[in-house]
């Protein structure tokens, strides 16, 4: 990796690269086979400052910067992807939606206990079947006098049941859809609100998804974050830098994938000889090196680019682009190195196809990453 980080930078990545690889690694295959949420090892992650790199040191964080930030859920990743997604839904989504679109108030309250562990954030946006704001069981918020009255459903809350805090996205003027959406933080304990029901997945076990319902949860206007009608501000706000830590999340699987490949490439034998002495074998692994390679590079960039204040929409899609079509492929390949070994659940390959699959689809955005390069570029 020839990209050049700071003396710090290299010091985080090495921290966390050693951490993931005495307190998490051998936990691993628990986590998956399980699907419970890892509290002990979560609780360990916050000891350590990770979940507080992105934030600043007034609010309990580090501020170490978003590169740091991108290098740990990379590494982390690496060795259990369902870390990696537990740490990005809490850090990138819910928050950093409280770090730059809360009060004071609002960040005095949540953001210290966020980068200690104390509270586990979640991002409630997704509804059944359909767009926030159109489904059956849409959530709608009704003003009365100085609170709000919340109603619906939200599905697929990555971090659901074991979070502290919700940041939920409800409709404040049905009449429309596109500019009436708000966001509010709910606590967990707040009479109405409950956890319907946990979401089997195929991957990232481990990283909890619910469906839960609000029932005339009742909230103080305190606690709406940002203005009203102005939710889909925040999430289009969010998006480029989650698309990122994504793409990060996606890379450490792959590093992993190619790790995996190259190693039994040297144990298997076959006609006599190792198989990573077969051409095929070679070009295989030569291209996962290769790909990952390329995508650290332009990931890395443009995380650089968002610490220095430079408009990057365009880059991150265009990482969200390239980092999804070679995490999956690496992953498909490694499969195809082990053989029918691969396909078996005894070699981790066949847990990081499955994991790399849900980070790619499961917290995707709304707008593919090709309509949006396309659009900027094209300028139409």
């Amino acid at each position: 990796m020839s990209y050049t980080l700071t003396e710090e930078q290299q010091l985080i990545q090495q921290n966390v690269r050693e951490f993931a690889e005495e307190y998490v690694q051998e936990h691993i295959s628990k986590i998956d086979a399980s699907g419970e949420f890892p509290t002990e090892i979560v609780n360990q992650i916050a000891e350590q400052g990770f979940f507080g790199l992105l934030f600043p040191e007034e609010y309990g964080g580090v501020d170490a910067g978003f590169l740091s930030y991108i290098l740990t859920v990379e590494e982390i990743s690496r060795t259990c992807a369902a870390l990696g997604s537990i740490m990005v839904n809490h850090c990138s989504l819910a928050a950093e939606a409280i770090n730059r679109f809360g009060s004071k108030e609002q960040k005095e309250q949540y953001l210290p206990a966020m980068c200690a562990g104390e509270i586990i954030g979640a991002y409630a946006l997704n509804e059944f079947c359909a767009d926030p704001g159109y489904g059956e069981s849409k959530v709608v918020a009704v003003r009365d006098g100085d609170d709000y009255i919340l109603n619906g459903k939200k599905y697929f809350v990555m971090n659901g049941g074991a979070a502290g805090v919700y940041v939920v996205f409800a409709l404040t003027n049905p009449e429309n859809v596109e500019n009436g959406m708000s966001a509010f933080l709910v606590d967990a304990d707040t009479p109405g609100f409950s956890v319907v029901r946990m979401i089997d997945k195929m991957g990232l076990n481990g990283c909890p998804t619910a469906e839960i319902a609000l029932e005339n949860v009742r909230v103080t206007a305190a606690n709406l974050l940002g203005k009203e009608n102005e939710g889909m501000k925040i999430v289009k706000k969010l998006q480029p830098m989650f698309k990122l830590a994504l793409a990060a999340q996606t890379l450490g699987i792959a590093q992993s994938a190619m790790e995996n490949s190259i190693e039994y490439s040297k144990q298997r034998i076959q006609f006599g000889r190792p198989i990573g002495k077969f051409p095929a074998i070679q070009t295989m692994i030569a291209e996962m090196a290769t790909n990952i390679h390329i995508g650290r590079l332009a990931l890395y960039d443009t995380a650089a680019m968002v610490e220095k204040g430079e408009e990057y929409e365009t880059e991150a899609s265009m990482v969200q682009l390239f980092v999804n079509k070679i995490g999956l492929k690496t992953c498909l390949d490694a499969i195809q190195v082990h053989g029918g070994y691969g396909y078996s659940e005894e070699m981790a390959v066949s847990r990081l196809l499955r994991d790399v699959k849900g980070t790619i689809a499961i917290d995707s955005a709304s707008e593919l990453p090709e309509k949006i390069v396309a659009e900027n570029i094209i300028g139409l």
